[in-house]
C-alpha cells in the first residue's frame, strides 16, 4: 500500500470514530431532554426505560400503541400494588 493509501484510510477510520462520537454524543443529550420531558409530565419512568422506548419506536413500533401498553401496564401494576398492599 503506498503512504497515500495509508493516509487516506487512516484519515477515513478518523472521521468515523470522529462521526460514531458525535452520534453517541447528540444521542446522550436527545434522551437527556426526553428524559426532562418525562419527569415535567410526571411519567414514571427513568432513563432506561425511555431509551428502550425511543429504540422501539426507532424500530417501528408504533409511538402511540406503545404509548397504551405503558399505561396499561403501569396500571396493572398499581392495581398488583393495591392487592399486595407493597
Amino acid at each position: 500500500m503506498s503512504n497515500n493509501q495509508n493516509n487516506s484510510s487512516n484519515l477515513k477510520s478518523q472521521l468515523k470514530v470522529s462521526s460514531l462520537s458525535q452520534e453517541k454524543e447528540e444521542a446522550q443529550e436527545t434522551l437527556e431532554i426526553i428524559h426532562e420531558m418525562s419527569q415535567i409530565l410526571n411519567c414514571g419512568l427513568d432513563r432506561q426505560q425511555l431509551a428502550i422506548l425511543v429504540s422501539m419506536i426507532e424500530n417501528g413500533v408504533n409511538p402511540e400503541a406503545l404509548a397504551l401498553v405503558v399505561n396499561e401496564m403501569k396500571s396493572e401494576l398499581n392495581t398488583y400494588k393495591k392487592i399486595h398492599k407493597q
